[in-house]
């Protein structure tokens, strides 16, 4: 591995070599697990390298591969197992600046792969009233292609499954690592050549995801006496095909008295909860449902008052890996 001859080939690319700053940048949220934290505390690479665009992109990875450098993808670090961290050092390959929205059209988005999903999201927005179908709790601040190479579903799986599933990736544009870089379009059953592999056997270079239409989500929690409630519940509302949901996340008590700190005025000691995110056009289909079905509605934010509402995170940041976040 000759890092110097690498760094003379990349003259005039973004490349970091500050290692206050490679290290932050080899980071990940590696630490959720003890384990992990124990084994990856040492893990750094050597440089950062920071591509504009597909061309910088192979020429970095043509560069990598003739000096045997190591090459590890990241997107903004938001995974929780050391997916974007640079366990043989090398080059971190920062696709954080790799971010244009480049079309939007009925049904579907094209944008490169450190697009961060709420920039997309309020891009498609104002074009067309379109958003994701799928994001995952790191909404803010994940990026498409770290979603799609390390991700699986989130937000909106309740109604359209995971990223494996054939139709919530149309395209992705794929960056190979030898000596002359090829640049393959990958639809279909193709994509699950790439989907899920952190960037193993390719860099993702643009990535073209569909759309559904936009909706205004209210927040709302729903409290129950005992979590098999909260979970029949939420299984009998996913059911419910005329009551338009984004995410329905059943959670057993002690978690969300010891945990939720923001949201402890909502809550009763011993409550398991119920987190959804309902069109506002279904609220009130939904609040009926949920009074037939003996769920005590704690929270709505379409009524709670703005000091109810003030310093509460959005309710998916509540969910998924985010509820574990809550916890550390």
């Amino acid at each position: 591995m000759d890092v110097s001859a690498l760094k003379r080939d990349l003259e005039g690319l973004k490349v970091d070599d500050n290692p206050a700053i490679v290290q932050q940048k080899s980071r990940d949220f590696y630490w959720y697990s003890p384990v992990l934290k124990q084994q990856l505390d040492h893990v750094t690479g050597d440089l950062i390298v920071t591509p504009k665009n597909e061309a910088e992109l192979i020429r970095v990875l043509a560069a990598c591969h003739r000096h045997g450098v190591p090459v590890t993808p990241r997107g903004s670090g938001t995974g929780n197992y050391g997916q974007a961290m640079p366990l043989s050092g090398g080059v971190v390959l920062n696709l954080a600046e790799m971010n244009e929205i480049k079309s939007i059209a009925p049904g579907r988005v094209v944008t490169g792969p450190g697009a961060i999903l709420a920039d997309i999201d309020k891009a498609t927005r104002a074009h067309s009233g379109q958003e994701l179908r799928l994001s995952p709790s790191t909404y803010n601040t994940a990026s498409i292609g770290g979603f799609i190479a390390g991700g699986s579903g989130g937000v909106g799986s309740i109604n359209f499954g995971g990223l494996r599933d054939f139709g919530n990736v149309l395209r992705l544009r794929v960056v190979t690592m030898e000596a002359e870089p090829k640049a393959l379009e990958l639809t279909g059953a193709d994509l699950h050549k790439v989907t899920h592999a952190y960037g193993t056997n390719g860099i993702i270079s643009e990535v073209e995801m569909p759309l559904t239409a936009a909706y205004d989500w209210i927040d709302v929690i729903v409290g129950f006496d005992a979590f098999m409630d909260a979970a029949r519940y939420g299984n009998a509302l996913a059911c419910q095909d005329g009551i338009l949901t984004k995410l329905i996340t059943p959670i057993a008590a002690p978690v969300p008295q010891l945990y939720f700190k923001r949201h402890q005025k909502f809550l009763s000691d011993g409550q398991s909860i119920c987190v959804v995110m309902v069109a506002q056009h279904g609220l009130d289909a939904f609040l009926a449902f949920t009074r037939r079905a003996g769920g005590e509605v704690i929270y709505n934010a379409a009524t709670a008052t703005p000091d109810e509402k003030k310093g509460l995170p959005p309710a998916y940041e509540l969910a998924w890996n985010h509820t574990t976040l809550s916890c550390l």
